[in-house]
């Protein structure tokens, strides 16, 4: 079973339609996925797949209160299952918890993995993670064997998450050990004109840190160009339709699957 995790040091990335999307992908691919939100200070997954029957969220899991087969609910996409994060509270245990209790939510999450693929079947687990950094963050991070970095091409962004590389990236690689471990850059919302990247100085930028990023072992694995469509979806009322929004990036987001599989 492969555990991937989405992540973004900043926020706006669109990093939670990517994983929302290369889950759905997969699914159809006849691979079966468990996408978590681990997003607790902005939980998304809800706008995409409102919550079904009676599963508690994810974090009862990690806390000890319920076992993972209870946090787990069905999508009407065969083949993938989510696991809600609960609203937003900081009275949470989740949101007030120290270093020791985040190590103890650590072991929690390994041994769900194992739970998972063992005895769920599950051969995926996909993190829709935390933006910036945190214990919660790194845990999933910590957790996962494969990772996408969610960029937009914004100084501001890339710099920081540059910046973050030795204290996450690398050390991460290092602590796996054997293990093998793959990390994953995608820019999304990237200007174009007739969906490709015409502007020199946008594909100057993108070669640029692509090397830089390709010398921390960190490849880039597909552009996504700002597609106004999504953006329109996105301010709809009511559940957003998987279906729709995948037909509009499927084409962009096709080399990452191609990797991931």
């Amino acid at each position: 079973m492969t555990t991937l995790t989405v992540h973004s040091i900043k926020g706006g990335s669109g990093k939670s339609l990517i994983a929302v999307l290369s889950a759905y992908e997969l699914s159809k691919k006849g691979e079966k996925v468990l996408l978590i939100d681990g997003d607790y200070n902005a939980p998304c997954l809800d706008s995409f797949f409102p919550t079904k029957g009676n599963a508690d969220p994810f974090t009862a899991y990690l806390v000890g209160n319920t076992e993972l087969s209870h946090v787990i609910s069905k999508t009407d996409s065969a083949n993938l299952f989510v696991s809600h994060a609960p609203t937003p509270d900081f009275r949470q245990e989740i949101m007030r918890a120290d270093v020791r209790t985040h190590g103890m939510y650590l072991k929690r999450i390994l041994e769900g993995m194992d739970i998972a693929h063992n005895e769920l079947g599950f051969d995926w687990v996909i993190f829709d993670n935390s933006s910036g950094i945190s214990l919660p963050a790194i845990n999933q991070l910590s957790c996962s064997n494969m990772s996408v970095i969610v960029l937009r091409p914004v100084r501001y962004g890339i710099e920081s998450t540059h910046t973050h590389l030795d204290t996450i990236y690398r050390k991460l690689r290092y602590a796996g050990g054997s293990s093998p471990r793959e990390d994953f850059l995608i820019w999304n919302q990237v200007p174009t004109t007739d969906g490709l990247v015409s502007d020199p100085r946008v594909t100057e930028y993108l070669e640029h840190w692509n090397a830089r990023f390709e010398e921390a072992g960190i490849r880039c694995a597909a552009t996504i160009p700002y597609l106004q469509e999504i953006v329109i979806a996105m301010m709809g009322h009511g559940s957003l339709e998987i279906p729709n929004l995948a037909k509009l990036v499927q084409e962009h987001l096709k080399p990452l699957i191609e990797l991931l599989r």
